[in-house]
């Protein structure tokens, strides 16, 4: 499979749109979720590229929309959360795509008493409609965990499906993703009519990737991760901060490199 090249930078002025994954995209990941902290640098420099692209900022993540906004704090951007089920818009709309509430509460009923007979596996609840099993502290129990929620997605089908990830098993309601997201967000200004870039580096970020392509834009995958629908590559969040800061130059117009 032919290696895939770094993302060019934009022209001064370029009309972008960017769509960007969190975890392991702007930042590493951390032994526990709550872990991960955007330092002061990185926060300042979304603010400058929410500026240089007019807006056209937003995060699609795996992460509930209040923790998002935690992280972000105090950035306030327009987000596709819960893989795309919960979504606030430009205009600061908040929309949700949710299963029945008693379906959502059994499911988690049963997700905690999967975590709870493997030591080192946690339960991470989000927005209390997606519920997320993670064992990046317990990969003795990788294939376990996802296994018995494979199981429990067919129990739950067909309103949840399985969410594979980096060292994470996802029960998700079925009927949203990052893509759909994605499209959402793109229907509106200020994003409507410019060209959508989705960068993440996740499984759950093919579907952006996808529907960046059909809008005509282009998806950039963090890692090494392949096969991709994503056009081009960077090999770590560090690689993404930095070219994000050429970007910025770029589009005000600073000295920068080329493409």
């Amino acid at each position: 499979m032919p290696a895939l090249p770094p993302p060019p930078l934009p022209e001064r002025g370029a009309a972008w749109a960017l769509f960007a994954d969190i975890d392991g995209t702007l930042v590493d990941f951390a032994a526990r979720p709550d872990d991960v902290v955007l330092p002061p640098p990185l926060l300042n420099m979304l603010g400058r590229l929410r500026d240089a692209l007019r807006g056209a900022l937003a995060v699609l993540s795996g992460r509930d929309l209040d923790a998002i906004d935690r992280m972000l704090a105090p950035l306030e951007l327009p987000v596709g959360a819960v893989h795309g089920l919960h979504w606030r818009d430009a205009r600061g709309r908040r929309h949700m795509q949710a299963p029945p509430p008693d379906i959502a509460a059994a499911v988690e009923r049963a997700c905690a008493v999967l975590a709870a007979a493997l030591p080192g596996v946690s339960l991470e609840s989000k927005s209390g409609i997606a519920f997320a099993l993670h064992y990046r502290n317990a990969p003795q129990h990788a294939v376990a965990v996802r296994e018995r929620a494979a199981r429990l997605a067919a129990r739950f089908a067909p309103h949840y499906l399985l969410q594979p990830g980096d060292c994470v098993a996802e029960l998700k309601p079925a009927g949203g993703d990052k893509g759909s997201a994605l499209r959402a967000l793109y229907g509106d200004a200020p994003f409507h009519g410019r060209l959508p870039i989705a960068v993440g580096d996740d499984y759950t970020d093919e579907a952006a990737f996808a529907a960046a392509r059909e809008l005509g834009g282009f998806g950039i995958v963090v890692g090494t991760r392949r096969p991709t629908a994503a056009t081009y590559a960077l090999p770590a969040p560090r690689d993404v901060a930095a070219w994000l800061e050429r970007s910025i130059e770029r589009l005000v117009g600073a000295s920068g490199g080329s493409t």
